[in-house]
């Protein structure tokens, strides 16, 4: 292989490299993004059922108050369990679409670099 074609080579794989660690960003920004939609979502329903809930507590008597109390902490941890499940999804996600990403363009590369390397042996013989 001459000097020129192993640093074009090298070039290609520094800038597959270089575009990989870009996608790779840009899919956890959007990841990033998603997740904060989705906890800005669960903060206000939150929000939103302590604001109910406290309307009502103030109707009812003690013993109805106690057990609203439990069925706000129930409803709260039932949404904290749904944000988790959803956030866990979404960083598998992640992972496999950047282990897809890099799969790929890994495959790219090899497979441009072995077909370089078929051509050199066939030069050579």
């Amino acid at each position: 292989m001459k000097k020129k074609e192993r640093e074009s080579m090298s070039i290609k794989v520094i800038d597959y490299i270089r575009d990989i660690e870009v996608q790779i960003e840009y899919i956890r920004r959007e990841f990033a993004e998603e997740i904060q939609l989705i906890e800005n979502k669960h903060h206000k329903e939150v929000e939103e059922l302590q604001r109910s809930y406290q309307s009502q507590l103030k109707e009812y008597s003690l013993l109805k108050e106690s057990e609203l109390e439990n069925q706000l902490a129930a409803e709260q941890q039932n949404l904290v369990v749904s944000l988790g499940e959803k956030k866990a999804t979404l960083k598998m996600k992640f992972v496999q679409q950047k282990e897809e990403l890099v799969n790929t363009i890994l495959k790219e590369v090899l497979n441009q670099y072995g077909n370089r390397q078929n051509e050199e042996a066939d030069t050579v013989s």
